[in-house]
């Protein structure tokens, strides 16, 4: 752990306030930019203070340690991809054709291959290395279980007679998608492809929604 004497002269001059926070919320951005490059292997102390352009003292003086970073680098990111999921999820009620929500989930998976590439690397590599990494581990299940509850609640509006079981399928599928299409640029064949296969769950949800309300 860095002493107080050892800190930079700029950091024994800083009040508690909002620069700061500013720092440290760089050192985080700084964190999840190396991972999406370079996976969490590329990331220690010193990497991570090179990026943010910070002594290296600055970085250890807001984290105890690499874990605790990488830790605070995670709910960083899940709290950015819980807001953009969740947005998308709210727009998915009122009396929305099966195609058109299809086509809503798709823009989703198209806008986070496309302009959100990089978080959506990041976010693999977390959720990869959380089978190895206790606190990780706890973090990732954590942000899953919160997106499965926010599309059971979308998917029981839509009619649907098991709830828990159809959010976990639409999430796999989702999932799915994501991981098939990171190794390359998305082409306009593979946004094809994305559209296709979700308009097909969805009409097949929908049939099935409509049979079972039917037979109850």
């Amino acid at each position: 752990m860095t002493q107080v004497d050892d800190l930079p002269e700029d950091i024994l001059r800083m009040p508690p306030s909002k620069k700061g926070a500013r720092r440290k919320s760089d050192i985080i951005d700084a964190a999840l930019r190396l991972i999406g490059k370079e996976g969490l292997q590329g990331v220690s102390m010193r990497t991570v203070a090179a990026e943010a352009s910070v002594p290296l003292g600055t970085a250890t003086y807001y984290f105890s340690d690499k874990e605790d970073l990488i830790e605070a680098a995670f709910v960083r990111h899940s709290q950015r991809e819980t807001a953009r999921v969740v947005g998308t999820i709210a727009r998915l009620g009122g009396n929305l054709t099966a195609a058109e929500i299809a086509n809503r989930l798709a823009d989703y998976i198209i806008q986070g291959l496309t302009e959100y590439r990089t978080q959506l690397i990041t976010e693999h590599h977390f959720l990869n290395e959380s089978a190895r990494r206790t606190k990780l581990q706890r973090a990732s299940a954590a942000w899953l279980q919160s997106l499965q509850a926010h599309l059971e609640a979308t998917v029981t509006a839509m009619a649907s007679t098991s709830p828990k079981t159809d959010a976990r399928l639409i999430l796999a599928v989702l999932a799915g998608l994501e991981v098939d299409s990171l190794s390359a640029p998305l082409e306009p064949a593979n946004e094809r492809a994305i559209r296709a296969t979700l308009k097909r769950l969805f009409v097949s949800l929908s049939l099935v929604w409509a049979e079972e309300t039917t037979s109850q």
